[in-house]
């Protein structure tokens, strides 16, 4: 037992000093706006494939938008099977920023919500790009407010994503996964105040024209069938004295719809978790905070449930994790108070805190025992991963071969 509760802490406590890091960086200062003056053309990208139930509310939230300068809205229809570009037309009748881009085929080079979000680009002129999902309502200044966080230097804003507000909640579930996207809302702000450019949200994200460009668009990444936003701003994050800054005031915040319900929960996040399977494109540093976070939640959740059987080794687990709780608390109940989320307060923090390291030991065992069935294009990810690992490593074996 005693090698258990080592392997315990040495996965534990770099995971506690991680969120410390993040809690500190709940109180270091945003970067500067931009002055005010010249207004940037803005293109928002939105993809879309048999989504007639979620788009109209999303669509008549984006025509509320007052941005003054020139504004389109870039609907991809992927292939839809329903009713999704009868809705898109409709909107482009009564409103001229809005038009639709309808793709007939899958790309043989890019997964398919990438194709449809880098066919929007191409498609387009604006000289902000701003994406975001079919699931989503915005704020009438959304659009100014991620604007304005373009100052000197800044090639990407990670805009602010919550769910409902805690006395909204239909559920149990929905109470967890509001108070898990401030979780991660607050991470990716801790990182960007650091200067760390790893994490962005698909749904409210903002990045230069000229800065994709320059990084040569989403490049062997957008074959990744998940994960495109993180891969994205680690690309950009790599163009020399380029910035990624967070957007989290009001006016930047994107309302998502919560899952219906635990079992949607978890297959998402097996979604989520499972794209960390294919490692190949991730800054190292990113993957191994995700992975100290996946273990030390398994080794954690099984050592609290051997202690029937090892009493003796209590005070060591209860103690370790009762601090990993402590500090978690402490950052999300700052990061409510921060963020106008006082309805977070209190228990719901806490019941969130108490059952976070189950909820992700659960969805990264599901992750290894059901993978998600990617696929990229008309072939499946792992098989396209696959054989081209193998090419890198059969140029690799013939150059060392070719050496004098």
């Amino acid at each position: 037992m005693s090698t258990g509760i080592l392997i315990l802490y040495a996965l534990v406590i770099p995971y506690i000093v991680l969120l410390i890091i993040v809690d500190i960086g709940m109180f270091l200062r945003d970067s500067p706006r931009r002055r005010r003056g010249h207004l940037p053309s803005v293109t928002v990208v939105l993809p879309a494939h048999n989504e007639q139930e979620r788009l109209p509310a999303t669509l008549a939230s984006l025509a509320r938008q007052d941005y003054a300068g020139s504004l389109e809205f870039v609907i991809v229809d992927d292939r839809s099977t329903d009713l999704t570009p009868h809705i898109i037309d409709s909107f482009a009748e009564s409103d001229r920023r809005f038009r639709r881009l309808s793709l007939s085929r899958p790309s043989r080079r890019l997964s398919p919500k990438v194709n449809a979000v880098n066919a929007g680009i191409m498609a387009s002129d604006g000289e902000i790009i701003i994406t975001t999902d079919a699931d989503c309502e915005y704020p009438p200044g959304w659009v100014n407010e991620l604007v304005d966080h373009f100052a000197e230097g800044v090639v990407m804003v990670v805009g602010y994503v919550e769910t409902t507000r805690a006395w909204q909640s239909r559920s149990l579930t929905q109470l967890f996964e509001t108070i898990d996207w401030l979780s991660l809302m607050l991470t990716s702000r801790s990182l960007t105040r650091y200067g760390w450019k790893f994490a962005s949200s698909a749904n409210n994200q903002a990045y230069l024209r000229s800065a994709f460009t320059a990084a040569g668009g989403f490049g062997s990444s957008g074959r990744a069938p998940s994960g495109d936003e993180d891969l994205l701003t680690q690309r950009l994050g790599r163009l020399p004295g380029s910035k990624v800054v967070f957007a989290s005031s009001t006016s930047a915040r994107v309302l998502t719809r919560p899952a219906d319900s635990l079992r949607q929960l978890l297959a998402q996040r097996r979604r989520w978790v499972s794209r960390y399977h294919h490692p190949i494109h991730y800054h190292p540093a990113f993957l191994l905070s995700i992975a100290f976070l996946g273990f030390s939640s398994i080794a954690l959740v099984i050592m609290l449930l051997l202690l029937p059987l090892f009493p003796a080794a209590a005070p060591w687990v209860l103690g370790l994790w009762g601090l990993k709780l402590l500090v978690e608390f402490i950052g999300i109940t700052c990061g409510s108070l921060q963020l106008d989320r006082r309805d977070l307060l209190g228990w719901p923090t806490l019941f969130w805190a108490v059952l976070h390291p189950f909820f992700i030991a659960v969805t990264v065992i599901m992750s290894f025992i059901r993978p998600a069935d990617w696929r990229s294009s008309s072939s499946g990810y792992r098989s396209q991963l696959m054989r081209r690992q193998w090419r890198v490593l059969t140029r690799r074996v013939r150059t060392l071969l070719e050496r004098p």
